[in-house]
């Protein structure tokens, strides 16, 4: 029998970050080829874990008063308008900020809806790094906090960055559209389906008790669709992004590119391709990341014209691939 010590905060905060890492890194895998600054990925994070859970503190406590004024203390009616309307309004309102603000102070690194992706779930996960402190640091036992600590981080770990990722896809198919009505219409439906999912979930848990195998398992599909869904986008992401690098390249050989290059940046195996044309592993992560943000910079002088120096920042990029012409 385990003692019934809760686990001291410091080590729940390290037992934590290990899922919390894994989450994200699995989340980053999915831009194979930008790979986004670390700085903003960290301040996306940190918006989450700092800010935005501490804002979501305060506005679900300023909540709770009025509503268990009329549902009452602790009842069941309480307990679903908190969990299931209260905390996906705030909490999803509240971590989308950190892609608005990426989204309009750092449109060069903003590229699509992969990017948006990647940004919303680095904020989702770090709330729910912080969040899972807090609930772990209240068990009162090992049994509760392991218990809690599988299905906080392995049964519904990935949850929250799912949840936003959600949001920063809608930021993301919104950053190419002219019509001010139709991205401010593609942000709104993308965080009010995130909001939607979280409701179903938390109404879901919250019903547990009352209903526990239908609820269970409505968690449980609830959860099974995102994954689906977050691997789906996986796969399209990849092909996505190899069509695009074909479509912005061909016209860079032999002045940019050579041909050789080319064939090998744009084909699944290009690590395997690049290898055996003498690139170092180093010199292969350059090579990517150079053809990707070309590629990326072009689409967007495409679509958007000289936005942000588009032209200026296309010509050093094509500078900078030239050293590696073979």
């Amino acid at each position: 029998m385990l003692l019934s010590v809760p686990m001291p905060f410091p080590l729940t905060a390290i037992a934590l970050a290990v899922p919390a890492y894994f989450y994200t890194w699995l989340v980053r895998s999915i831009d194979r080829f930008e790979k986004e600054p670390t700085k903003y990925l960290i301040s996306a994070f940190l918006w989450g874990a700092i800010p935005a859970i501490g804002l979501a503190v305060i506005l679900q406590m300023s909540l709770a008063l009025p509503i268990e004024t009329w549902w009452g203390h602790n009842s069941l009616q309480s307990d679903l308008v908190q969990s299931a309307v209260g905390a996906p309004i705030t909490e999803e309102f509240l971590k989308a900020i950190a892609v608005a603000l990426i989204y309009l102070t750092r449109r060069r690194e903003f590229d699509g809806w992969v990017d948006g992706m990647v940004y919303g779930a680095m904020a989702g996960f770090g709330f729910a790094y912080v969040e899972n402190i807090l609930y772990l640091a209240g068990t009162a036992s090992w049994e509760e906090w392991i218990s809690l600590f599988v299905l906080r981080t392995l049964v519904f770990g990935g949850l929250h960055g799912f949840w936003t990722a959600i949001v920063g896809i809608g930021f993301g198919l919104a950053r190419y559209m002219h019509s001010l009505v139709g991205r401010v219409m593609t942000v709104a439906v993308s965080l009010l389906l995130a909001m939607t999912l979280h409701l179903v979930h938390n109404g879901a848990i919250a019903l547990i008790e009352i209903y526990s195998n239908i609820a269970i398992l409505v968690a449980l599909f609830n959860y099974g669709v995102l994954c689906l869904v977050m691997f789906l986008l996986w796969v399209i992401a990849a092909r996505v992004d190899r069509a695009r690098l074909r479509s912005q390249l061909a016209n860079e050989v032999p002045w940019t590119l050579s041909r050789s290059c080319y064939e090998a940046v744009t084909r699944p195996n290009s690590h395997q391709l690049l290898q055996k044309m003498g690139f170092s592993s180093r010199q292969q992560r350059q090579l990517i990341q150079l053809v990707a943000e070309l590629a990326h910079k072009k689409l967007q002088h495409q679509k958007m014209g000289d936005e942000d120096g588009n032209r200026a920042e296309i010509e050093r990029l094509r500078t900078e691939l030239r050293r590696y012409w073979r």
